[in-house]
């Protein structure tokens, strides 16, 4: 599972112009997404657009102040964690062990400055497409 988030035209199929930027792995880097996990579903709610790993969204003219609004919004709260930290990104079972294992909390561990840097990343490509007139897209997989 991946999210891919990139600047598009006014294609009339943004993904097939898009020039990504930035890609979220589940595994990989998973803790980043689900830190900014509640940020995303209070863009949703306002926007009407979902950035998930599974589904895709496009983001234009006032919703792309709405996402700048967010992405402003994680970067302070990322500025104010530890060094590194640990996310929760699930839970995890073993339902055929023997003898069975109980389910166990997942949590994978982030970087502030990594993290900033993605932030500031997204941030200028949504300040691009507001000056260009152009489209964030995510792409979920």
């Amino acid at each position: 599972m991946s999210l891919e988030i990139g600047l598009a035209g006014s294609q009339p199929d943004p993904f097939s112009a898009a020039e990504y930027v930035v890609s979220l792995d589940a595994d990989e880097n998973g803790g980043y997404y689900c830190f900014l996990r509640p940020l995303l579903d209070q863009l949703a709610e306002k926007t009407g657009q979902r950035i998930d790993l599974y589904e895709d969204a496009e983001f234009r003219g006032d919703d792309l102040l709405v996402l700048r609004q967010t992405l402003v919004e994680a970067r302070r709260l990322v500025a104010d964690q530890p060094v590194r930290w640990p996310v929760y990104v699930g839970t995890a079972s073993m339902p055929n062990a023997t003898p069975p294992v109980p389910p166990w909390e997942v949590f994978k561990e982030v970087e502030r400055s990594k993290f900033i840097r993605l932030l500031d990343t997204l941030i200028a490509m949504v300040d691009r497409a507001i000056s260009a007139g152009a489209a964030v897209v995510c792409r979920g997989e």
